[in-house]
C-alpha cells in the first residue's frame, strides 16, 4: 500500500509544531567556545590605509578648545602626524575575544538615510568604550560612518570621548576632560578631505 505526500506533510506540519510549543533551556553560554569577535576599528582602519595610501590629498585641520575660535591650518596625507589619530581610534576598539559578552549588539535599519547599522552598547559603566556605532550604506554596503564614545574615570580627572570617522571626509575628535581640581577643558578636533 503506498501512503500519500499528503499524509508526510501533514505528519511533517504536527512535528514541527508540537517541536517548537516545547520550551528552550538557555545553557550557560561560555565565551572560550564563542567564535569571532566584534567589529575591528584596526581592521578597518588598516584597509582604509591600504586602499588610500600614496594618494596625495589635502587635509583641513581644525581646534577648537572650550568655546574658543577654531584654529585652522592646512596640511596634507603625507605630513600630517597620523599617529595620535590612530591611538584614539585604535584605544576604543573592542575586536579583541576578551570583549564578547561585555556589549549588548543591536542592528536596525534607517530608511530616511538608506543605511543599515550596528550598535554596540557596553554592558558595564567602566568598560572604556560605551558605545560604538557603524553606519553601512545599503546600496553600496560600504561603511559610511564610525561613531564611537569612551569614558574614563580616575581620582584625579573624568574624560569623556567622542570620535567620527566618515571615510576620506571626516575626522572628528572630540575630548571632554573634568579634573578633579582647576577647570573643564572641552576639545574638538576635525579633520577635514579636500579631495
Amino acid at each position: 500500500m503506498k501512503i500519500p505526500f499528503r499524509y508526510y506533510a501533514g505528519l511533517l506540519l504536527v512535528l514541527l509544531a508540537v517541536a517548537s510549543c516545547k520550551k528552550k533551556e538557555k545553557a550557560a553560554v561560555d565565551t572560550n567556545d564563542i567564535k569571532g569577535n566584534y567589529f575591528s576599528i584596526k581592521q578597518f582602519a588598516l584597509d582604509e590605509w591600504n586602499t588610500f595610501s600614496g594618494e596625495p590629498f589635502l587635509i583641513v585641520k581644525s581646534v577648537r578648545i572650550n568655546n574658543g575660535k577654531p584654529d585652522s591650518s592646512m596640511t596634507n596625507s603625507d605630513t600630517i602626524s597620523w599617529a595620535p589619530i590612530f591611538k584614539a581610534f585604535f584605544d576604543a576598539d573592542i575586536s579583541d575575544r576578551k570583549f564578547i559578552g561585555k556589549y549588548t549588539f543591536t542592528q536596525f535599519d534607517d530608511r530616511e538615510d538608506e543605511t543599515h547599522n550596528f550598535f554596540y552598547q557596553a554592558n558595564d559603566e567602566d568598560l572604556f568604550t560605551q558605545k560604538l556605532l557603524i553606519t553601512i550604506d545599503d546600496v553600496s554596503s560600504k561603511v559610511k560612518g564610525i561613531y564611537v564614545e569612551t569614558y574614563k574615570k580616575t581620582f584625579m580627572n573624568t574624560t569623556v570621548q567622542k570620535l567620527y570617522y566618515s571615510p576620506m571626509k571626516t575626522i572628528q575628535i572630540q575630548n571632554d576632560e573634568k579634573p578633579m581640581l582647576g577647570s573643564k577643558k572641552f576639545t574638538v578636533t576635525e579633520y577635514t578631505f579636500m579631495r
